[in-house]
């Protein structure tokens, strides 16, 4: 049986985000996980600025987005699921406007672009949503036939989103990993209601 879209775009989502970092780092002279946000990677004037914003955030964007209407059409439905997958679209949203408005060299400048201020309003956004809707999902699927363990992975998730969202300080010389804990958070629960949805579709096929 082939894989349901949900799970396929949940993974595609996460290969495009974990590459780009991946590779990205690999190949700007200098780059640091540790202290740098990855939209630096696709800044303006970035080393690799055109393949990070077009072959990276841009993919990754779109698949998220499809992963939420799958998801959508799939899960359970209920108002505060549709809520929660709305601001996961938000956080989306983040990846599509980072591919089609860079950061300035660096993200931290003294007087930011409009490019810039595009950037931090929906990228910053979808990260002080993260805590929320993933908390809101691991109260939801306490009720989604056969989800164990998916609510104890999106309980752990929220709270990791939110401990990342607190240190989330530019002039933290650990932004870094404050940022990659929001997204290993995010996208962890991603792929695993992904697994979650073709499994259930598989069982009723």
């Amino acid at each position: 049986m082939r894989r349901h879209p949900a799970f396929s775009t949940a993974l595609a989502a996460t290969a495009c985000i974990f590459l780009l970092t991946l590779l990205g780092g690999l190949f700007t002279p200098g780059y640091s996980h540790v202290s740098q946000f990855i939209s630096e990677l696709g800044a303006s004037q970035a080393a690799h600025e055109y393949p990070v914003r077009f072959v990276g955030f841009l993919p990754a964007g779109v698949t998220l987005l499809a992963f939420c209407w799958f998801a959508h059409r799939t899960l359970p439905r209920a108002s505060l699921t549709s809520a929660a997958l709305i601001a996961l679209a938000v956080y989306a949203a983040g990846y599509c406007v980072a591919a089609a408005f860079p950061c300035d060299t660096g993200c931290r400048p003294a007087t930011p672009s409009p490019s810039q201020r595009i950037h931090n309003l929906v990228g910053g956004m979808g990260y002080l949503l993260a805590p929320g809707f993933l908390g809101v999902f691991a109260w939801q699927s306490r009720t989604w036939p056969a989800a164990a363990p998916l609510p104890t992975i999106g309980l752990v998730a929220a709270l990791i989103a939110l401990a990342g969202l607190l240190t989330l300080s530019p002039t933290s010389s650990f932004v870094g990993l404050s940022q990659r804990a929001v997204e290993v958070a995010v996208l962890g629960w991603v792929v695993a209601c992904g697994w979650y949805i073709d499994a259930r579709s598989r069982a009723a096929a």
